[in-house]
């Protein structure tokens, strides 16, 4: 897990952060606080906290200090088991922690996710004999006249990351969300102060993916490679159900047939 992550001070301005957190393809930026990291700026850690803002509000909050927009995480050492690692995205719902150790004498702050455990599917260091149908979960939609505000209200109280729009076999993502309300053209309403809210814009507006489909016969090996050219989701030929990196990691997980080089 030698990918490297952008790493921020707490003093950075909150919206440098979300537009590097927009453009970078990470789950998560760090913050770099002495020679550990235990914070760090996502999604779900700065959304919720718009929400409960008035427009007006918007351009201060994020012009603000980004510590103001994140949160603690988990944080691992380099020689804790893997095991220890998804115990903790199992209890708290949320699927990256912070591994802090020093990387050829070097002090080094990782954050890892779900998608680096996934791609253990492919060295064989991780191995399960589910296969997806056993593991997809029901799709999730609303319809495209939702608001962003009522879509993002919804997932985080399922702890979902995607949702389909209703009659269409496409989906937004909490990326879509993202690059939306921090899109160039939304940052300037807020800088010249609209009073229209970013977040009343409708789901049915943003861009949408399409996702690969797959037979409930595939393995989840085979699911991974799939997923990992497409995006947040795949979904089961002719059902209404999705497979996600969480279903493909954490599912057989719990259900006990995930083994971890040899260990079960």
């Amino acid at each position: 897990m030698e990918r490297r992550y952008p790493t921020v001070k707490p003093s950075y301005s909150l919206v440098s952060v979300l537009y590097l957190l927009r453009m970078v393809d990470v789950a998560a930026v760090p913050l770099s606080e002495g020679l550990t990291s235990r914070r760090a700026v996502f999604g779900y850690s700065s959304l919720p906290k718009l929400m409960n803002l008035s427009p007006a509000a918007f351009d201060e909050f994020l012009d603000g200090p980004c510590e103001r927009g994140a949160e603690k995480l988990d944080s691992f050492g380099l020689e804790d088991d893997v095991e220890k690692l998804l115990e903790a995205f199992k209890k708290r719902k949320l699927g990256f922690s912070l591994v802090n150790g020093k990387v050829r004498g070097e002090p080094r702050t990782i954050l890892v996710s779900l998608v680096d455990i996934m791609g253990l599917y492919k060295t064989k260091q991780i191995t399960s004999d589910m296969l997806v149908g056993e593991v997809s979960s029901p799709i999730f939609s609303m319809a495209g006249k939702s608001s962003i505000r009522e879509a993002l209200s919804a997932m985080f109280r399922l702890t979902h990351r995607t949702v389909f729009i209703s009659g269409q076999r496409k989906y937004i993502s909490d990326r879509s969300i993202i690059d939306r309300v921090f899109g160039p053209s939304s940052l300037d309403r807020i800088r010249e102060g609209s009073k229209t809210d970013v977040l009343d814009a409708k789901i049915g507006a943003l861009d949408k993916m399409t996702p690969i489909e797959v037979g409930g016969r595939t393995s989840l090996q085979a699911a991974v490679l799939r997923l990992e050219d497409w995006g947040p989701c795949l979904a089961i030929k002719k059902k209404e159900e999705v497979v996600t990196a969480w279903d493909l990691v954490m599912k057989p997980w719990e259900s006990g047939r995930l083994t971890i080089s040899a260990r079960t």
